[in-house]
């Protein structure tokens, strides 16, 4: 599993409007072909564009010469090499030409595993997980709290089906048990909706969460299964850009 980090800047004052998670996933789809925007399971994952630091999902302004980021994971590292050799000449975004000045370029589970059994989750873009209807119904419900369950269960599912994760019931059954969420919160509002290219509207939680695990036998899975998920963002919509996560070890308390 492989990600880029594409940093870069214009020359030029660049107006983001909307939510551009979906603008980034357009740019990987021109790039390497369109087949990739219908392919089940879709073998990559985006963010919107960071400017200063913080995801623009709604308006911004990039100011000639400021930093512009994003990340793509791919499934496979084929497809990510053949990203690189293709945006390093540089993109254009609104009619602007983004010059690329730095690619990071690594693979998830080279990383260490941390040994600890808590751990923060920032949600750095709406976050919604589509509830599955046991009648039938015109319009998609989405539930909003950052459960344990729901964000494991999530990582997993497409993980297997991109063939990173060979997690199952087992492990579910274990974070059912033993993972649990001690506190949340958000800066302003938790719940906040962002407008998509297309005229529809994304809705969904932003804030953090805290968790500890109470059992130690499948920290090494709970921590490669949250790897993914920061790889590949998790939820309804993580293609485009919903559900970006960042993990952050901690010390749990006595």
């Amino acid at each position: 599993m492989s990600v880029v980090v594409v940093r870069g800047r214009s020359p030029e004052a660049i107006p983001l409007l909307g939510f551009t998670g979906t603008v980034v996933e357009s740019l990987v789809v021109s790039l390497l072909g369109r087949e990739l925007h219908d392919a089940k399971p879709k073998p990559f994952s985006v963010t919107p564009f960071f400017v200063g630091g913080r995801p623009a999902v709604d308006k911004a302004i990039v100011a000639p010469g400021d930093l512009l980021e994003f990340r793509v994971s791919f499934a496979e590292r084929e497809l990510a090499e053949k990203f690189i050799a293709k945006i390093m000449q540089g993109y254009t975004l609104f009619g602007r030409r983004v010059v690329v000045e730095e690619l990071e370029f690594y693979d998830v589970f080279s990383q260490p595993t941390p040994q600890t059994g808590c751990f923060k989750l920032e949600f750095l873009t709406p976050l919604r997980f589509a509830v599955k209807p046991l009648y039938k119904r015109k319009r998609a419900i989405f539930d909003f709290l950052p459960r344990p369950l729901s964000v494991f269960k999530s990582a997993v599912k497409y993980g297997r089906e991109l063939g990173l994760l060979r997690l199952g019931a087992p492990f579910l059954r274990w974070v059912h048990t033993y993972v649990a969420l001690t506190d949340f919160g958000c800066p302003g509002r938790c719940i906040i909706t962002v407008r998509l290219p297309n005229g529809g509207i994304a809705r969904g939680f932003v804030g953090w969460a805290l968790y500890r695990a109470f059992g130690k036998r499948r920290l090494a899975d709970m921590w490669k299964t949250l790897r993914f998920a920061e790889a590949f963002n998790i939820g309804s919509g993580r293609g485009m850009g919903l559900g970006v996560v960042r993990a952050t070890p901690l010390e749990c308390p006595s």
